[in-house]
């Protein structure tokens, strides 16, 4: 490729993500700070029909899509365990909601294990480290599930109550998943 202009001058690629999908929990928090529970309920409606079609068909859907992200972040987190992945960068915007990992930029396999141990150059406090990767997944779908709110029932005190539930059941998921 080209040069391109960085520190210095630095040879150019082109770099292709591929994933089943690219939204991720950052796309509802998007929508979910301007108010506009339309746009959350037509991207949860565009998530289940992609992804977790049998979701349409409980009763309430868009908890059912909940409880399907977060077993298959359970699942996934609980890989990357099992295998000494460190993702790096654990925040919304990196979380997708179809169950992959993506944007793993600063990530790294352990060779030898030590919990506290972390890739990211800009992570100086370890929120990202091997050992917090669950307990981070676990916020992160706290956050998508308090976009969904809006659009889980009319009654949003039961709504809050099925969400905490569904997110209180992560660490025994993620458990069973090892």
């Amino acid at each position: 490729g080209e040069a391109v202009a960085r520190e210095t001058m630095l040879p150019g690629a082109v770099l292709t993500r591929v994933a089943r999908s690219h939204i991720r929990v950052g796309t509802f928090q998007f929508f979910a700070a301007r108010g506009d529970a339309e746009a959350i309920r037509m991207l949860a409606d565009h998530v289940i029909a992609r992804h977790y079609p049998e979701a349409a068909e409980a009763g309430r859907p868009h908890a059912a899509l909940l409880d399907a992200v977060l077993e298959a972040q359970a699942r996934l987190v609980a890989q990357w365990i099992l295998i000494g992945f460190i993702h790096g960068v654990m925040n919304t915007d990196n979380t997708s909601v179809a169950g992959e990992t993506i944007d793993f930029g600063p990530c790294a396999f352990m060779d030898l294990y030590h919990p506290h141990k972390v890739y990211s150059s800009i992570d100086h406090m370890g929120r990202y480290a091997f050992g917090r990767q669950p307990g981070i997944m676990q916020w992160n779908l706290a956050q998508l599930a308090q976009c969904l709110l809006p659009v889980m029932g009319d009654d949003q005190d039961a709504a809050v109550a099925e969400a905490q539930s569904l997110i209180d059941g992560f660490p025994s998921r993620f458990e069973t998943a090892l």
